[in-house]
């Protein structure tokens, strides 16, 4: 939830819980009400709105708004922050192996001696991993070098196969990875 949807409805709480209290504010007998209802002698109901008292609650409830809406806000940008904390450098770190895919898969396709479209690229903690199908060892080698060469490369996991060749199997995994 992006924060400007979270302030918006911050702001709604605060406006219906302020309203509630203006409500309930009526409702009490304090010889203060901006609203009375009674009955005349007949029993017929009535009602009389004091203008005075109207605007003073309306200020008070204004005033309790605003400050429950600071409150809110407050609040709201306190979790924020420890939702950045806690969660922040996840979403950066997956944030860029989606950018180094993004950057080699460009390149790739900018290339004219690579078939792009039949190469799929994983990356993990910017090492990036090549699969798929060329036509020629050219193709092959040529995608691995300029995933070599793209910023934020780690490391290059060439499994293009080349098509009517058998599949090379995959490196052997580092020792500690």
């Amino acid at each position: 939830m992006s924060l400007q949807t979270t302030k918006a409805l911050s702001w709604t709480a605060a406006v219906g819980l302020a309203l509630a209290g203006l409500l309930s504010a009526g409702c009490q007998h304090t010889g203060n009400e901006a609203v009375e209802v009674s009955r005349d002698a007949e029993g017929r109901p009535e009602v009389k709105i004091h203008g005075d008292q109207v605007e003073k609650n309306l200020e008070q409830a204004g005033k309790d708004v605003q400050a429950a809406a600071d409150q809110a806000g407050k609040a709201v940008e306190r979790g924020a922050q420890r939702v950045e904390a806690e969660v922040g450098p996840v979403v950066r770190e997956v944030l860029d192996d989606a950018a180094v895919t993004a950057r080699v898969k460009a390149r790739l396709v900018a290339d004219p001696e690579v078939n792009a479209f039949h190469i799929d690229v994983d990356t993990v903690d910017g090492r990036v991993t090549l699969n798929g199908k060329v036509s020629s060892e050219v193709q092959r080698h040529e995608a691995g070098e300029l995933a070599s060469r793209t910023q934020g490369v780690v490391s290059v996991v060439n499994l293009i196969q080349v098509a009517g060749k058998e599949a090379m199997p995959p490196p052997p995994a580092a020792p500690g990875s």
